[in-house]
């Protein structure tokens, strides 16, 4: 009789987590689209709306870097995977940059959903589903090259600040 070491929860999770975003980023890739980045495991998904280009993926790693959230997982809005992302990595807080990225996380129709993002203010979390918060930020794009637009941005940002312990 072999006896087998007792299962970690934990570790299982990650490994479906990590599974699942393996195959759903190949999918990505195959049909054209940026394959996200971070760790879906994290607890943190930011959803960014398009156009998200190198400066725009350079300047939120930046910031998340500056908060100590390198880790979060950063996806990418229309690549049409984004229902599944949600599901499989089940975050604790999912951010929208942008009123695109809000847009279509409001399209999914998540039936648990409390709150839509275009309803939300930005920069203050609210109730998404009961165990995820959501968070509204402006467009990152703007900000890059417009100074109001780059403290509205980062005023709303750092309400991120306070997941540094929770989530990673």
């Amino acid at each position: 009789m072999s006896t087998r070491a007792p299962r970690d929860a934990a570790s299982d999770y990650r490994a479906k987590v990590s599974h699942e975003a393996t195959h759903l980023t190949r999918r990505m890739r195959e049909a054209g689209h940026q394959a996200p980045s971070g760790d879906p495991g994290c607890g943190l998904m930011i959803v960014v709306e398009q156009p998200v280009g190198p400066r725009v993926l350079d300047a939120l790693a930046r910031s998340l870097s500056a908060l100590g959230l390198s880790d979060a997982y950063v996806m990418p809005s229309g690549t049409g995977l984004l229902y599944e992302e949600v599901l499989s990595t089940e975050p604790s807080a999912l951010v929208a940059v942008g009123p695109g990225a809000a847009r279509e996380i409001d399209t999914l129709a998540h039936p648990l959903a409390h709150h839509p993002y275009s309803d939300a203010t930005p920069g203050e979390w609210f109730t998404w589903t009961k165990g995820t918060a959501g968070l509204l930020l402006p467009a990152l794009a703007p900000a890059l090259n417009d100074g109001e637009a780059k403290r509205r941005f980062w005023t709303a940002f750092l309400a991120l600040r306070h997941l540094t312990p929770r989530i990673l």
